[in-house]
């Protein structure tokens, strides 16, 4: 078994992994024969396998476990599939030396699931210049699910638009006159998502109003003095738009403050094993969050049959792995998919051929979904999920809201 924590330009680790040419629905792959790969798919990303937001990076550890296993099976329509995952440190100009070094060098077919909105913005424009399909890259801007200025990309999460307005019309509801404190990421991630929550309040015609706002670097040590000045705005409703070490910052601060505003954190960070327990389940007893996500660790899956082969992957191919870690359940689900993508391209693997397959998905059921949540895309829609599960946490697993 691979052991692999980071990836450089001087020092590449090849990810791979896998499970057999898989078909939507198939039983489990495991026991499939092996027949010889007659060709290679190469498959590029870039992870922050090293700097402050590293633990994100889980994706791809999972991935290249994955792709191993597809490889064991037969790889896929017979071809073996190399994922190299490149270090970018959460850095976006790294992600731009690592992402050319993948396409004018090591010659990748496409990018898949790279980590972050202005690690993927900043390399958006180049990899449409050259048309080199981006693909389900693990940030959820909306401009990752623009057809008409940027076609080569896709996005692997819902859209900041689809969340935020999913949050504002839940503090529409349950606090009509609500006001918002919001805490983001000041990057493209935090400022579009800011947009979009207020965007969706204006279009509803909601009283609830954003009275104070307070961005944060993601290299700064403490939100300490943000979570503060937040507070004394006087808001009942807390947006938590942070990524995971931030998160746990937020939630231990407001816990031990008088404040008890609604506190809602986004996708990003509503991981049970990496961010809630870190930050102490007592204290995040009551959060809300969104998710199109089957729970990792949760016993409402127990018996769900897509997310058994998830734990008999894990057993197998990743035993060292965390089982109740969210990223290692969708980083799994986002290899499911690209497999599934590059199936339906049979022996025609040029880039216009893997984005029509991309582009025309419909009802893909994902392992990772909750049931009745599907992929869907067209080529003027590149949102690939668009249904959402709204759900509180009581201090042991996230309950599922009414």
């Amino acid at each position: 078994m691979m052991n692999i924590t980071r990836v450089s330009l001087s020092r590449r680790r090849l990810l791979q992994a896998s499970i057999a040419p898989l078909a939507l629905g198939a039983g489990s792959a495991f026991a499939q024969a092996s027949p010889q790969p007659r060709g290679e798919i190469k498959l590029g990303q870039t992870m922050p396998y090293s700097g402050p937001l590293s633990a994100l990076s889980a994706i791809g550890k999972v991935q290249a476990r994955y792709f191993r296993m597809v490889n064991d099976g037969g790889g896929i329509n017979g071809r073996s599939v190399t994922l190299l995952s490149l270090d970018d440190a959460y850095n976006p100009a790294k992600a731009v030396e690592q992402t050319r070094n993948l396409v004018e060098r090591e010659g990748v077919i496409a990018m898949f699931a790279s980590m972050g909105t202005a690690q993927n913005v900043a390399v958006q424009k180049y990899l449409n210049g050259k048309k080199i399909p981006q693909l389900f890259v693990y940030a959820g801007s909306d401009r990752f699910a623009d057809p008409k200025n940027f076609p080569w990309t896709l996005p692997g999460l819902p859209t900041f638009s689809t969340e935020a307005s999913v949050y504002a019309d839940h503090v529409d509801k349950t606090k009509p006159t609500a006001k918002v404190a919001v805490l983001y990421q000041n990057d493209d991630f935090g400022k579009e998502y800011l947009a979009a929550f207020r965007k969706r309040l204006q279009e509803i015609g909601s009283k609830v109003q954003v009275v104070a706002a307070a961005g944060y670097e993601v290299t700064a040590p403490t939100i300490d003095s943000q979570i503060i000045s937040l507070a004394a705005s006087g808001a009942d409703v807390f947006m938590d738009i942070t990524s995971p070490k931030f998160t746990i910052q937020a939630i231990r601060k407001v816990s031990d403050m008088p404040w008890k505003p609604l506190h809602i954190i986004p996708i990003t960070s509503n991981f049970i094993a990496t961010v809630l327990r870190v930050a102490g389940l007592d204290k995040s007893v009551g959060l809300v969050s969104a998710t199109p996500s089957k729970s990792a660790g949760d016993p409402e899956w127990a018996d769900d049959a897509a997310y058994r082969e998830w734990l008999a992957f894990m057993k197998k191919y990743y035993p060292e792995g965390d089982t109740t870690e969210q990223l290692n359940l969708v980083g799994y689900s986002m290899g499911f998919l690209m497999t599934e993508v590059l199936r339906r391209c049979g022996d025609d693997l040029g880039a216009e051929r893997i984005l029509k397959e991309a582009t025309s998905l419909r009802n893909v059921a994902l392992p990772a979904l909750v049931p009745g949540i599907t992929v869907n895309t067209s080529p003027t829609d590149y949102r690939i999920v668009q249904q959402l599960r709204l759900q509180r946490f009581d201090g042991a697993r996230w309950v599922p809201l009414a």
